[in-house]
């Protein structure tokens, strides 16, 4: 049986998967590229980002990690624990504020598109960064010192929220930005 520390690390895996989609599209509006990004894929990406990772993932392992904390004594991993929270608060906002960003292109309005790749870059250099910390400092802790009763207590928010892009159950709503992720694993794995 899968359990809570098997669904984040599956989670990190995936969505480095989708960072790295995301990345290769939103590159699309720098100038130097012929690349015309497909802002629909973008504009998909984003609203799961904020449905799945910011809404499930992380108040997940949240949850997890306030169990884990007592058991903590040295200060640099403790730092390393509020630094993660913290993430998880920034990386909600900037992806709400990515989202009225391109939400704002799509509405065909002018938008400062080198501030919003500045914005973007950022973001994505936040979530790799922060993916790294959790698989660093968090993954070990939880291995260590949860119990199966601490996982347990998550186990029916696990069972309850099936991952709507890379879970069994495909929304119909994420459908083409999975068909472009496989497709964007594609042609690197033949580059």
């Amino acid at each position: 049986m899968a359990t809570a520390i098997d669904r984040i690390i599956q989670d990190h895996h995936h969505l480095t998967r989708l960072l790295y989609c995301l990345d290769y599209e939103v590159a699309g509006y720098r100038e130097e590229t012929d690349y015309h990004p497909q802002l629909s894929i973008i504009l998909e990406a984003m609203e799961y980002l904020h449905h799945y990772p910011d809404a499930f993932h992380h108040p997940l392992e949240s949850r997890l990690m306030a169990r884990v904390r007592a058991h903590i004594t040295d200060r640099e991993e403790r730092l390393q624990f509020d630094l993660i929270e913290q993430q998880h608060k920034d990386i909600a906002a900037m992806t709400r504020k990515l989202m009225d960003g391109f939400n704002t292109i799509a509405a065909g309005q002018v938008v400062p598109i080198n501030q919003l790749l500045a914005e973007y870059a950022l973001y994505s250099y936040l979530m790799k960064e922060h993916i790294m910390l959790e698989n660093t400092y968090m993954i070990p802790a939880m291995k260590k010192f949860l119990s199966p009763e601490d996982l347990a207590t998550v186990e029916d928010d696990v069972k309850q929220m099936n991952d709507p892009l890379f879970g069994e159950h495909l929304w119909e709503s994420y459908h083409d930005l999975y068909t472009h992720i496989i497709d964007r694993e594609g042609v690197a794995a033949v580059a």
